[in-house]
């Protein structure tokens, strides 16, 4: 009896170890060579990533002139198909300073997605970005944060970029609920995803910078934030923030 009870505990310390292996590798590994930094100023300020899903909608240029106003720069995961209607506001992003990521054509779970069918929604949006603003997008956030290993590897040649914190605007479309949760979760090295498709969310949010830089906070692009150390981005890889001083968070 106690010889089954010792190799059946063997068995379940055998399984454990080999899911931990194949989880560390199927998120770590990347064959991919290509990297991506950006040069980022005072880098030892508190920082935030202010990241918006599924937009561009008709809050978010009311968004775009608060952030300028407040100087204060975020993120915007678009939809391909929303971008084509909303070009103007595209611009405006792009124009602004703000960083453009992409958020696939048409908010697919990327779980549930052939590779050839992430890669179509992923490169067809690039397509939009790119016809409207002229510029190459290097960054991309997995709808629902669904994503495994190979969804990752799937896309060889941008950056994943998943959350900190998540506010569930969508479900708590809430003026103060929304602000009380940005106020009381905020903390150096956080993204925070937010959706500018809620009117909520945007008057939150701009209420919520303001308290957070009487409070020394800096609001910042994804990639000023990741690469606030030095260190370098790579593909197959989806991040989730960065502290001053440490390494980029991930998995």
């Amino acid at each position: 009896m106690t010889n089954s009870k010792e190799n059946t505990k063997r068995i379940n310390i055998l399984v454990i170890i080999t899911v931990i292996a194949f989880f560390i590798a199927s998120y770590i590994y990347t064959p991919f060579p290509k990297s991506y930094g950006v040069d980022v100023a005072n880098p030892n300020r508190k920082m935030i990533a202010l990241t918006f899903d599924d937009g561009p909608s008709d809050y978010t240029q009311t968004l775009l002139d608060g952030l300028k106003q407040k100087g204060a720069k975020a993120t915007f995961f678009v939809l391909g198909k929303k971008a084509m209607k909303n070009a103007d506001t595209l611009k405006n992003i792009v124009a602004d300073g703000h960083l453009l990521g992409n958020h696939t054509y048409t908010h697919i779970d990327m779980m549930k997605a052939s590779k050839n069918v992430i890669k179509e929604q992923i490169y067809s949006t690039n397509k939009v970005i790119k016809d409207i603003t002229g510029i190459d997008v290097k960054f991309y956030r997995p709808p629902h944060g669904h994503y495994f290993g190979d969804t990752l590897n799937a896309i060889d040649d941008m950056i994943a970029v998943k959350w900190s914190n998540d506010s569930i605007d969508w479900k708590h479309q809430d003026e103060n609920y929304v602000y009380n949760y940005i106020i009381n979760k905020a903390h150096d090295g956080e993204i925070l995803l937010l959706h500018d498709t809620k009117e909520t969310t945007v008057k939150a949010a701009l209420r919520a910078i303001d308290t957070l830089e009487a409070q020394g906070y800096s609001f910042v692009r994804v990639d000023e934030l990741l690469c606030r150390n030095g260190d370098k981005l790579a593909p197959g890889i989806a991040y989730r923030g960065c502290k001053m001083n440490k390494k980029p968070k991930w998995f």
